[in-house]
């Protein structure tokens, strides 16, 4: 365990790969674009945009200075010299965002080369999710007055809810709805409904008919594990199941839009394919010219990415470099991010959107 002291006597307490440490800690900085990730078991990876990535071994060393660490480490394979990161506990600025990190770190390789840049700890694993709420999940409908909504002709999209600060949205079996609520107790009411006005065959428009019925006015509900129940004092009970968490990794994402950087949001060039793919802490994809790496971190649907590291071709379309230094520059301020029917939505502090994009179909 490494422990760091900063300036105003806060201590930051990270694991690097010694013994058992589960957590890993990762560097990085620009010109050029490099990263050094630390994994269990005493391993190091080092990465730089242009070439393949460096596996090191080694150990924690102590020096004389009481705020900082050192790790040593020699590479796996049949190269030679000594790597050396010093990892300081100083508040750190990547340059390319607003984010503060709390790790500084120098990093020496063989060669006699000095790296520069900073540090972070991903958010810790393994702990308890919280208990389920009825605000945050989107809830499936299960059952309709204890049938399966299929018995009541439902189409192919199921009929969803979500609740979320005071406002609901979903899909009744025919159309968008959304609208207000309010909970007190086990009571929710509900705020007058609106929605889209398609017009759906017969039997889809019987359950959307029964569904509203249930949303409307003041029912009881209760959260039991994974299921949401809802009880109208006048129509059907209705019982939900709430989806899996949305997830980042595992899915390749094709952006639909980003942020220009002059409060627009616009699309790619015509020609180009804009992508991003989340893993192990890093973003990896193609910025329409360019691949590119970028390590972040996430928490619930809080983000933060770090700059990017980029390959060096230089494409001649008209806009394509423009747009891929925008492109960028957008995704290194996102701080939100939000999954809704297999669309990615990223945001950033202030609000403003950062980019939209779409799950690669399978």
């Amino acid at each position: 365990m490494l422990k760091f002291a900063a300036a105003l006597g806060v201590s930051l307490a990270c694991s690097l790969p010694a013994a058992a440490a589960e957590a890993s800690l990762i560097c990085f900085g620009n010109e050029p674009s490099w990263s050094l990730s630390f994994a269990p078991h005493g391993t190091a990876r080092l990465e730089f945009a242009d070439q393949g990535p460096i596996e090191y071994r080694g150990s924690e060393t102590r020096p004389e200075i009481p705020t900082e660490r050192a790790w040593r480490g020699r590479p796996t394979s049949g190269r030679t010299g000594e790597l050396v990161a010093f990892l300081t506990g100083a508040t750190c600025s990547d340059g390319m965002s607003e984010v503060q990190h709390p790790i500084t770190g120098r990093v020496s390789l063989p060669n006699g080369r000095l790296l520069v840049g900073c540090c972070r700890v991903p958010a810790a694993t393994g702990t308890p999710p919280p208990a389920m709420t009825i605000e945050g999940p989107t809830w499936r409908l299960s059952t309709i007055a204890s049938r399966e909504p299929g018995t009541a002709g439902q189409t192919g999209q199921p009929v969803t809810a979500r609740f979320e600060a005071g406002r609901v949205d979903g899909f009744s079996g025919c159309n968008q709805f959304f609208g207000g609520y309010t909970i007190e107790g086990d009571r929710l009411t509900f705020a007058p409904l609106a929605g889209t006005m398609m017009a759906c065959p017969p039997s889809a428009m019987a359950l959307e008919k029964a569904v509203l019925a249930a949303l409307a006015g003041t029912v009881r509900y209760a959260v039991d594990g994974d299921r949401l129940t809802l009880t109208p004092a006048a129509s059907a009970a209705l019982a939900f199941q709430a989806e899996p968490p949305p997830t980042l990794t595992g899915v390749v994402w094709h952006v639909t839009g980003f942020n220009n950087g002059r409060d627009a949001v616009v699309g790619p060039l015509a020609g180009t394919d804009l992508t991003l793919s989340f893993d192990a802490g890093m973003i990896q994809g193609h910025a329409g010219c360019n691949s590119f790496r970028a390590p972040y971190s996430s928490e619930g649907a809080r983000m933060t990415v770090g700059p990017a590291m980029t390959t060096r071709k230089a494409c001649a379309g008209e806009g394509v470099m423009q747009q891929e230094r925008e492109f960028l520059a957008a995704l290194a301020t996102a701080t939100k991010w939000s999954v809704r029917g297999g669309m990615l939505d990223v945001h950033r502090a202030d609000g403003q959107r950062v980019l939209n994009a779409n799950a690669e179909a399978k």
